[in-house]
C-alpha cells in the first residue's frame, strides 16, 4: 500500500531560501518505519541552518506529532497510535523525512507513543531538543542515569554549569540534570528569565550580559566550597570561530567559568555545536544513527543511540518527571510557518517553542 500526498510543504532551496511546494509523492513505510499523518510539526533552528552544512533541496522539518496511518511489516507501532518523534539527518536528506508536510515517514527508533496527558502540540516540540540535551549530559559528558538503567559517572550531587539555560535545549538540560541528581545546577541566561529557570530546577542563575559573569560563577562555586569542572554549552554561539574571535564565544566563556586549577583530564565539557578551536569540548547532537561508529562525520560509540532512546522513553512515559517546555505556540499555514522558521533560525525566540498546525 502507498499513500499519495496532496499537500503543501516547506522546502529548502539550493540558495538557502524557503519556499512552499505542493507534494504529490507516494510514501510507503519500509521495515520498521511508520507513515505518520502530521498534526503538528515543531520548528528548530536546524530547519533552516542545516543549509550551512550542505542540506538543501529537500522538504525541511524534523520534529512532529501525529497519528500512524500505515506501518511497515516490522514496525512496533499500530495504525491509530498517536506518536511524536524526530527525523534522521542525512546528507543528502530524503524529503519523505521532512516533517513540514502532512505525511512523514517515521523511523521506529526515533518515535515514541504519546501517553495520556501529554498534549500533541507540546509533544511535537519536545523530541529533538530532548535528544540533544540527553546526548550532551549522558553521552558527551559521560554521566549515567540509573533510573533508566544507563551506566556512567555518578551525577548525584555533582555540580554542573549549563550555559544558555533559556535555550530550548538548556531548559530541558536543566530538568534532566535535576532528575539525575546534579547539584548545584548553575545556568546563564538574561535576568528576565532567571525566575522561570529556577522553577525548572536551576539552583543559581547568572546574567551572561554581565561583565563580571565569569567571576560571579567562580565566586559562587568557591562560596559553596565546590569544584565546578563539568559544563554543557547549549548555545554554541561562536563555536566555529577561530583565533581572537573564539575568545568571546560561548564555549570559551563556559570553560573560563569553571573552577581554577582543575586538571584538563578532569574537565567535562560538551557543546551543542562543533568546537574546532578546543578539542576538550565533546559534540552532542539530536541524531545518532543506530549501529554506526560515526555520527555526522564524528566518531561515536554504537551504544550511544540506545542510551538516548532509553532515557527519552523513560521521560516520555514518566508522569512524575515529564519534560516540559515553558511555552509552545502553534502557527497555522505554510506562510506563517516560513516566517516562524526564519525567526527561530535567527535566534529571535526565547523560552518559547513554535510548531506548525497541519494541514498547512
Amino acid at each position: 500500500m502507498s499513500n499519495t500526498q496532496q499537500s503543501r510543504s516547506i522546502f529548502v532551496r539550493s540558495d538557502g531560501k524557503l519556499s512552499i511546494q505542493e507534494v504529490t509523492e507516494s510514501y510507503t513505510p519500509q521495515g520498521s518505519q511508520s507513515l505518520i499523518q502530521v498534526k503538528y510539526s515543531g520548528i528548530n533552528p536546524c530547519d533552516l541552518n542545516f543549509f550551512h552544512i550542505g542540506l538543501h533541496s529537500f522538504i525541511t522539518g524534523f520534529d512532529f506529532a501525529g497519528t500512524v496511518v500505515e506501518k511497515g511489516p516490522d514496525s512496533p507501532f499500530q495504525v491509530g497510535d498517536t506518536v511524536c518523534g524526530t527525523s534522521p539527518v542525512n546528507v543528502p536528506q530524503a524529503s519523505h523525512f521532512g516533517s513540514h508536510q502532512d505525511l512523514v515517514i517515521g523511523e521506529s527508533r526515533l518515535l515514541y507513543q504519546i501517553p495520556p496527558g501529554l498534549d500533541m502540540k507540546d509533544a511535537s516540540a519536545l523530541v529533538l531538543v530532548s535528544h540533544t540535551a540527553i546526548d550532551g549530559l549522558f553521552n558527551a559528558l559521560g554521566f549515567g542515569f540509573p533510573a533508566a538503567d544507563i551506566q556512567g559517572d555518578d551525577p548525584k550531587d555533582r555540580p554542573i554549569l549549563i550555559w544558555g539555560g533559556a535555550t530550548s535545549v538548556g531548559i530541558v538540560a536543566i530538568q534532566l540534570a535535576k532528575a539525575a541528581g546534579f547539584s548545584p545546577i548553575f545556568t546563564t541566561a538574561s535576568s528576565k528569565n532567571h525566575a522561570t529557570l529556577k522553577e525548572y530546577g536551576a539552583t543559581k542563575c547568572f546574567d551572561y550580559n554581565s561583565p563580571s559573569v565569569l567571576e560571579d560563577i567562580k565566586a559562587a562555586a568557591k562560596s559553596l566550597n565546590i569544584t565546578l569542572s563539568a559544563a554543557f554549552d547549549t548555545a554554541g554561539k561562536g563555536a566555529l570561530s577561530e583565533g581572537d574571535a573564539f575568545l568571546n564565544s560561548s564555549p570559551a566563556l563556559t570553560k573560563k567559568s569553571l573552577s581554577p586549577g582543575v586538571a584538563p583530564k578532569d574537565l567535562k565539557l560538551a557543546c551543542s555545536q562543533p568546537v574546532p578551536s578546543d578539542p576538550a569540548f565533546k559534540l552532542c547532537t539530536s541524531y545518532r544513527p543506530h549501529g554506526s561508529f560515526d555520527a555526522l562525520g564524528f566518531p561515536q560509540d554504537p551504544k550511544t543511540p540506545e542510551r538516548v532512546y532509553e532515557i527519552m522513553k523513560y521521560f516520555i512515559e514518566s508522569k512524575q518527571t515529564a519534560l516540559k517546555l515553558p511555552k509552545v505556540t502553534a502557527v497555522k499555514g505554510a506562510e506563517a510557518g516560513i516566517a516562524a522558521i526564519e525567526k527561530v533560525a535567527h535566534g529571535n525566540v526565547s523560552l518559547e517553542k513554535i510548531t506548525i498546525e497541519h494541514p498547512m
